[in-house]
């Protein structure tokens, strides 16, 4: 199924789209449909996996309108219908304006629907901006006590009220490809190559390795920005605003530096991500890694390199991480609550249909009893050449930072990106590209103080 999956995605190779969802998935514009995607969420509602059965969910009758930016509530829509037969989900997938149309929505309190998605780069904005129901209390009173402690954290107020929730967990790692890890580190043992990747160091002992011995035919990111991916909440430990005032944490200086190193020893392939040359990176001798979340096998690797099963593995870093996922919560405004936190409840704390879907799509999940589950199962990721995926994510979770997540955090650290850029270039001296961002950031906010 994954591999049909993969074929169809690369068939599409929906560059843009993907760019718009960090947690994976595709988009378009604006389209409606009722979730009729395919076969394989039959066995995620129903007796068929244990959950309610059907019948009697026939007192729930209705309709549910959803919104996304992706087509990834396909699978979990058809699944809910399959358990609540009366109740009709209207899906409605909107392209890479979503977040513009539903944030002017929220702000005017106009008509929209009763169950809305976000990428957890603008949770707490929607948060923030009390668009969602408080999932804590009556009469939803959530229990989140089988779920994955920072998905929640992520999906809570100020004052720890729930006011969206997620089906998916997305720590990360380095997916890389196994037949050259043999090649040029002599190894392709996840363990040993964690071991070698586990300081900065040893990162760029391996980067300088793999160069040496490809002669510079393989280069062991596609950029630099690869770092930032697993920096961002892995290195930092200071939030962006405290206060309404700008931090710019000590690590800011020293990605500077790591991101000169990269690009002077010609350790990245300088390919922008997302690009259709990233992509087609997956699938040749040109990059040996990617440092991605979760859902990077099966909406990267898949998607750019549909032939090569089997021959990637995933290694630790210097530091855990998190990027992307997606969250829902319940409109305000919406007329139909209880038929949207019946939604809510069945895909991102129901135990069968998760575990079902985990299955199914080899995504890790919210849910700790199912992933515990899976990874102590013996779980085997064919893609990854036997390697229980499952088990290495729960490695990685204990060890995620969410205590710096702002609302601000992807508006600024692509305003760092930008003048990391700059230096690289050599537009700017480090001192002035470092200045250059703090006064970008002040232009872009100005309720922000910036020192």
């Amino acid at each position: 199924m994954r591999k049909k999956l993969a074929l169809l995605l690369a068939g599409g190779m929906m560059i843009s789209a993907l760019t718009a969802c960090s947690s994976g998935g595709t988009t378009a514009e604006e389209t409606n449909t009722g979730g009729n995607v395919s076969e394989e969420a039959t066995a995620a509602s129903g007796e068929e996996s244990g959950t309610e059965d059907a019948a009697g969910n026939s007192e729930y009758s209705g309709t549910l309108e959803v919104w996304c930016w992706t087509t990834d509530p396909e699978y979990q829509i058809e699944a809910f219908e399959k358990a609540y037969p009366n109740v009709k989900v209207n899906f409605t997938m909107i392209g890479t304006d979503y977040d513009t149309k539903m944030q002017t929505i929220v702000d005017n309190r106009t008509e929209g629907p009763d169950v809305f998605y976000s990428d957890v780069k603008n949770v707490k904005n929607y948060i923030e901006s009390e668009a969602w129901e408080n999932l804590s209390a009556d009469p939803y009173n959530a229990d989140t006590s089988d779920l994955e402690d920072y998905t929640v954290k992520l999906g809570s107020d100020a004052d720890g009220n729930v006011r969206a929730l997620s089906y998916q967990a997305t720590p990360g790692g380095f997916w890389y490809k196994r037949n050259l890890a043999k090649e040029y580190l002599g190894t392709d043992d996840p363990n040993e190559i964690s071991e070698m990747l586990s300081t900065m160091d040893g990162v760029f002992e391996a980067a300088e390795k793999i160069k040496t011995a490809s002669n510079g035919a393989t280069h062991m990111f596609a950029t630099y920005k690869d770092i930032w991916q697993f920096a961002n909440y892995g290195m930092r430990t200071t939030p962006w605003v405290v206060d309404g005032k700008f931090q710019m944490d000590d690590y800011v200086s020293e990605f500077f530096d790591v991101s000169k190193q990269i690009r002077d020893n010609d350790y990245d392939a300088k390919i922008d991500t997302w690009s259709e040359a990233w992509y087609a990176s997956c699938a040749d001798d040109s990059v040996f890694g990617y440092v991605e979340p979760t859902w990077g096998l099966q909406y990267v690797i898949m998607t750019g390199a549909p032939e090569s099963e089997g021959n990637w593995g995933i290694a630790s870093m210097p530091a855990a991480y998190f990027n992307g996922g997606s969250y829902l919560g319940i409109y305000q405004e919406s007329k139909n609550k209880d038929l949207a936190w019946l939604y809510i409840d069945f895909v991102c704390n129901n135990h069968d249909f998760l575990n079902q879907y985990a299955q199914d799509k080899g995504d890790y999940t919210s849910m700790k009893s199912v992933n515990q589950e899976i990874a102590e199962s013996g779980y085997e990721e064919s893609w990854c050449a036997g390697q229980n995926t499952f088990e290495f994510f729960a490695g990685q979770m204990d060890k995620i930072n969410t205590d710096i997540v702002t609302r601000y955090d992807d508006t600024i650290g692509n305003l760092l990106l930008n003048n990391v850029d700059l230096y690289l270039n050599g537009q700017l001296d480090k001192d002035a590209a470092i200045q250059q961002f703090k006064d970008d950031v002040g232009t872009n906010y100005r309720n922000i103080e910036v020192e």
